[in-house]
């Protein structure tokens, strides 16, 4: 049986960040595995996790939480069939219901092959005093259907913060298996031990209900073709637009002009692998705070920017295409 495990969050509070940490102390004669999807078409996520080493299955675009298509459930059968994982962590889309995934993986044929583990929500604790939050309905469910919360992100809290949280807790029914107040995503890999309890019913079952078209449902994964250079990829929906750009691993760019690029959008999110004159980077912008890191050079840039209004990615394209330097 592998044991499962659902990492939910909104978007940019750390999710794939605690993964790698989680995946960094995984026991060595144990084989784990991520099943990661995201709202954008690029799939940066997924790009991250396989230049750190992890093994991953990846739904770029689609709508992981939408278990009645079948981009989730082929995903999971070539993972489970290809890979056979010892451990599998699921992370959804932060705007995705995790509602019809845990429904899911306890019914059919999962039954026989899963064993339902302590599902974790990361959080940032200064959102529990922000409205566009707090009166979302998805990211309720995501804290009320979670065995374990995560506060993240904790070094830009205030004490206020830490009190919402605590008060979060004390509220949570049933009472929650564990916590963590923590930065970096840091999680002690123990932590997945607790208990499980599949008795927590959603607050808003009927959140993020709609339906996909066939076509949207089979959508292949992305990839460059030979001798493509560069493709732009929108998508949008649950309030939210996507544009991202698959690139040519034979562009290098500068990476001073990316990070003034990136400070200067107007977005919730942006993100990538991306392969500059500084040697390849893994970037991260999330309330106008930008962050990266060194990775190993991956097969292809990868960026992906997600704003609350439509994007303009031809405009987009043309200023990045300024900041190439090879």
């Amino acid at each position: 049986m592998i044991r499962t495990h659902l990492i939910t969050g909104f978007l940019g509070v750390g999710k794939t960040t605690a993964i790698l940490n989680l995946l960094q102390q995984k026991p060595a004669a144990e084989k784990w595995a991520v099943l990661v999807n995201e709202f954008g078409e690029v799939g940066v996520d997924g790009a991250i996790l396989e230049s750190q080493g992890a093994v991953v299955k990846e739904i770029p675009g689609g709508c992981l939480c939408c278990v009645s298509g079948l981009p989730f459930q082929i995903g999971l059968n070539m993972l489970i069939a290809k890979e056979k994982p010892d451990v599998l962590l699921i992370e959804p889309t932060g705007l995705g219901h995790p509602r019809n995934i845990l429904n899911t993986l306890v019914n059919g044929h999962y039954r026989e092959l899963l064993t339902p583990g302590a599902n974790l929500c990361i959080l940032d604790p200064r959102h529990l005093s922000d409205a566009r939050y707090t009166g979302n309905d998805v990211w309720q469910d995501q804290i009320q259907l979670a065995d374990i919360l995560v506060a993240n992100k904790t070094d830009m809290a205030t004490p206020a913060d830490r009190q919402a949280f605590e008060q979060l807790l004390a509220d949570s029914q049933p009472a929650k298996s564990a916590s963590v107040w923590t930065q970096q995503g840091r999680i002690d890999s123990q932590l997945l031990q607790a208990e499980h309890n599949p008795q927590r019913v959603a607050v808003n079952p009927h959140a993020h209900d709609h339906q996909h078209s066939r076509q949207e449902d089979l959508a292949p994964q992305t990839a460059l073709a030979e001798g493509e250079e560069i493709r732009l990829l929108e998508n949008h929906g649950q309030g939210y637009f996507s544009v991202g750009w698959l690139i040519s691993d034979k562009w290098v760019f500068s990476a001073e002009k990316i990070r003034s690029w990136l400070a200067g959008l107007n977005v919730e999110r942006a993100k990538g692998i991306v392969i500059t004159d500084e040697g390849p980077l893994v970037i991260n912008l999330r309330e106008g705070v930008l962050t990266e890191m060194p990775t190993r050079h991956p097969d292809e840039s990868r960026i992906e920017c997600i704003a609350a209004q439509p994007l303009d990615g031809q405009n987009l394209q043309n200023h990045l295409l300024l900041m190439r330097v090879s």
